[in-house]
């Protein structure tokens, strides 16, 4: 396995050292929205760049029973190009062999449990998507969602995900759910059916947090699994968003919770 050089671990560094500097020069005057009820795509003209540090933990498969833990960055940009439609672009750094393994970048997606179409190598494949908010109501939206898998990684395939996002919303809670379907054009195809459930809970103005579930139904004899976690965010200002998580992705498995993942991340945004 290929062992990743220094320069991403001096990268990881350089990421959250430049965080911190953004953090400590931000104003806390003005808060943006109360997460339950922010739109499901940006407003136009605004862009949003996400920076997470993942965590991987998993069984190594070896018979002493031990385990594994790596780490990953994930990388994202998003823009609202109308008021109605969103373009992003994102990919992943896996900072070592464990974090290969792991798919730790992924865990770096705090709140984005529909992470398809990568392998193991030290860069990720790149992702774009496209979203449009086709129906808005101050207690419901909905919206169509595209997203393709570039297949930069060794032995990867090209792949595709259709997407129906919903988030329904009653006082200080908010469901986030819909229907997911991604396409990787390996051979035989392997298809997804995942249908997410996020229960959010703002506690003050500033602060959300909930229970993440989910249930996903893979192709080919790929079986059921239902992934569970926890996530935590805050709006530290107007502009940047503090968010946090626990992941398990199969509570069905054997030994499940010895194989999960925790992120941290940041979104800034500007315009």
């Amino acid at each position: 396995m290929y062992n990743p050089h220094m320069r991403w671990k001096g990268a990881a560094a350089a990421v959250f050292m430049v965080s911190v500097a953004v953090l400590t020069r931000a104003s806390v005057a003005r808060a943006d929205a109360p997460w339950v009820y922010r739109s499901i795509v940006l407003p136009r003209g605004e862009v949003a760049v996400d920076l997470g540090l993942g965590l991987g933990h998993q069984p190594d498969g070896l018979p002493d029973n031990g385990s594994i833990t790596g780490f990953g960055l994930n990388l994202a940009l998003s823009v609202g190009i109308t008021h109605e439609l969103e373009f992003g672009v994102r990919t992943g750094f896996r900072l070592d062999d464990a974090g290969q393994v792991t798919q730790a970048d992924g865990y770096g997606r705090p709140f984005d449990t529909e992470t398809y179409g990568t392998d193991f190598d030290t860069v990720a494949n790149p992702e774009i998507h496209l979203r449009w908010a086709v129906a808005r109501g101050s207690t419901a939206e909905l919206g169509l969602e595209w997203r393709a898998y570039l297949p930069v990684e060794d032995g990867s395939s090209f792949g595709m995900m259709f997407g129906l996002p919903i988030s329904l919303r009653a006082g200080s809670l908010r469901l986030d759910t819909g229907l997911y379907v991604p396409i990787i054009f390996t051979d035989p195809t392997q298809t997804v059916v995942s249908v997410p459930f996020h229960l959010w809970i703002q506690a003050t103005r500033t602060l959300w947090l909930g229970p993440l579930f989910g249930l996903r139904v893979y192709s080919n004899g790929g079986g059921d699994r239902y992934p569970l976690g926890f996530g935590l965010g805050t709006a530290l200002t107007h502009l940047v968003d503090l968010r946090t998580w626990i992941l398990f992705p199969d509570i069905s498995r054997n030994e499940a919770a010895r194989t999960f993942g925790a992120g941290l991340a940041l979104q800034l945004r500007f315009g």
